[in-house]
């Protein structure tokens, strides 16, 4: 552990959010979390290191709550609307601007040499083949409209508070402690009970990573500092069939898949998978963790 990094968490209680808490707290890292008071943090209760900020509805509540933390990593996961349903809603807008604005305000107050916020590949659109960051932005629903104007916003903000700054597009992410929402979680969770699932067909292909190595990337990143907007995946797209089976037979599940059933999106993309040259050169860092070893790591964790 390097004791000069003290990160600061906006959304601890996302899918990496608690993840990357976990990690924290089991290297015996000192943090702070910022969080709503409706978030539940029961994993936090029992670990002395950690400070928990909370706020009714908007960041700004607590700006002048945090004390000073001068060199600390201000990591913003936090985003309202993440699900398909939610991803044309206003508040994609409304909500998550302001947040991202006072995210930023709050790492000034406190002296932070670094932000870090997540985007995603929604910020494309909708894509069918590899890509990096010089790939132009077409998002085609307000969720990813609302991540390219954020992206901008925090990287002009950082750069008047001459903080470094770092936006990840994150593509498809994976892991233990989820929510039953996800799409890997779902999977799982019927297979374990051998229940029957409708799908497509199932051909295209995603990038899917672990959360484990978010997590390396996240304290690599504290260490290195910022890089801008980078894509952030594994950086090889498996097909959906091919992670479905494989998880089936992890979880030694009984399930009949009924392929085809179901079609496809208008607009659903068939090739999904993330240049992350980018994030590697500058950082040293690479995925580690293959699909297998990921898909068995979750399911073992989601058991105990």
């Amino acid at each position: 552990m390097d004791s000069q990094i003290y990160f600061c968490v906006h959304g601890a209680s996302s899918l990496i959010g608690k993840n990357f808490c976990r990690y924290l707290m089991a290297q015996g890292y000192r943090f702070s979390v910022f969080a709503r008071k409706s978030s539940d943090l029961f994993f936090l209760e029992s670990y002395d290191g950690v400070t928990v900020y909370r706020y009714d509805t908007l960041l700004h509540e607590i700006i002048d709550e945090v004390p000073d933390h001068s060199g600390a990593v201000v990591v913003d996961m936090s985003w309202n609307g993440v699900f398909g349903t939610e991803k044309n809603s206003d508040f994609q807008v409304t909500f998550n601007i302001p947040q991202i604005i006072a995210s930023v305000k709050l790492a000034k107050k406190i002296n932070a040499k670094h932000w870090i916020g997540f985007g995603s590949q929604a910020e494309y659109g909708s894509i069918n083949e590899r890509v990096d960051e010089s790939h132009p932005c077409n998002p085609i629903t307000l969720y990813g409209k609302s991540k390219v104007l954020c992206s901008q916003i925090s990287a002009l903000l950082c750069k008047n508070y001459a903080i470094e700054y770092t936006w990840l597009r994150l593509f498809s992410a994976y892991g233990p402690y989820g929510n039953h929402q996800w799409f890997v979680d779902y999977l799982i969770e019927e297979m374990r009970n051998n229940r029957t699932i409708n799908a497509t067909r199932c051909e295209q292909y995603l990038d899917y990573l672990y959360v484990d190595d978010i997590t390396n990337l996240l304290v690599t990143l504290g260490k290195k500092g910022g890089v801008g907007i980078a894509n952030l995946g594994s950086g090889k797209a498996l097909q959906l069939k091919n992670i479905m089976e494989k998880i089936k037979t992890l979880v030694g599940s009984t399930s009949q898949i009924n392929y085809g059933v179901i079609d496809y999106k208008k607009d659903q993309g068939m090739f999904n998978e993330a240049d992350i040259t980018k994030i590697s050169n500058l950082t040293g860092w690479a995925p580690k963790i293959s699909v297998e070893e990921g898909f068995y790591d979750m399911i073992k964790k989601n058991n105990d």
